[in-house]
């Protein structure tokens, strides 16, 4: 228990939480009633099972069912801006000092009508005045979306280096379309300074890993827990350096692994494999980034000490300037005293 007092104190880097799935759920019932005049006599206890995770969810589909639900509440960029203002507010106050928001400019186009440069700035505007918290944005493709989209968002990444956005991504369920679709244009992501993380070993097994990381020539993997089926893949990431972005909880919402005493997370790291602990998707799971370490303190016997060395690989990966990734990790250095 001792470990657990001044957990939220701690200084946090998260690298994976998805916009869309970190929104407040007072904040979607009140964004439903604005804009869609619905749900105006429903208190938000009634529609929490369709926005949060209940239990009896199956599946990664079931999971993302979610999204779909609640994304049509979000109608204007003000809208975007308040999600995004609340949402650095809310890691902010859970003692995260550097946070990558991710989020698809293509998924608020499809569900909202806004456009691609639209929805991108408004999250820009949403993340000014942040405070105590330095934060970037990792533009994400959606599956099944494909290579015209992939293209459009790894432009759109560039276009907005200079305003925080440092990396791309690939998301949902990659089953649907084969990682192997998206090599051309990350590919170019890289070439022009972006970061490349890259959903895989979640619903996929540790194929997708490798494909991500020699395919794609992904940095970082978002989730990558399956790669401990294979020890070709874990050896390949050790040797590559790359990080496993972990999301303990979410992985067993998306049943990626069937519980967390049977999560794969002590095995990675007794085999070597660097990882980091996140939330993923925190307003769907009804989570927060302390109760996560808090979480793996108390089912593998993690330390303090264990997760602000995750905290420091973390930062060293960050998708952000070498200057900025300097001042974080001294930052971080300062904290351990």
């Amino acid at each position: 228990m001792g470990e657990f007092v001044g957990m939220q104190s701690l200084p946090k880097v998260e690298l994976h939480r998805h916009l869309e799935g970190a929104i407040r759920p007072a904040t979607i019932l009140d964004l439903f009633r604005k804009n869609r005049r619905e749900y105006l006599d429903t208190p938000l206890r009634e529609i929490l099972p369709c926005i949060q995770i209940t239990g009896s969810e199956r599946s990664l589909a079931d999971f993302l069912a979610k999204f779909e639900f609640f994304m049509p509440c979000i109608q204007t960029a003000s809208d975007i801006s308040r999600i995004t203002a609340e949402a650095v507010e809310d890691c902010a106050a859970d003692g995260i000092v550097y946070a990558e928001l991710r989020f698809s400019p293509a998924f608020i186009r499809r569900l909202t009508g806004l456009s691609y440069s639209a929805a991108v700035e408004a999250v820009i505007r949403g993340a000014r005045g942040a405070r105590g918290i330095d934060v970037s944005f990792i533009l994400v493709v959606p599956q099944p979306e494909g290579e015209r989209v992939a293209w459009d968002t790894v432009r759109l990444a560039a276009d907005y280096m200079s305003d925080g956005v440092s990396g791309v991504d690939v998301a949902d369920d990659t089953r649907v379309l084969g990682l192997e679709e998206y090599v051309r244009p990350m590919a170019w992501a890289r070439a022009n300074g972006l970061g490349v993380t890259v959903h895989a070993g979640e619903a996929e097994g540790p194929l997708s890993v490798r494909t991500a990381v020699e395919q794609l020539g992904a940095t970082r993997i978002g989730h990558g827990v399956r790669s401990i089926e294979s020890d070709a893949a874990i050896d390949m990431l050790i040797d590559r350096g790359v990080l496993l972005e972990v999301c303990p909880t979410s992985n067993v919402h998306t049943q990626a692994t069937s519980s967390i005493r049977d999560h794969p997370l002590p095995a990675l790291i007794e085999r070597g494999a660097a990882v980091c602990i996140n939330t993923d998707d925190p307003g769907i799971s009804n989570i927060t980034l302390t109760g996560e370490y808090e979480l793996v303190c108390e089912a593998f016997g993690l330390t303090r000490a264990d997760l602000a060395l995750m905290n420091m690989r973390a930062a060293e990966c960050a998708f952000a300037s070498r200057e900025r990734r300097a001042a974080l990790l001294s930052r971080l250095e300062e904290s351990r005293g």
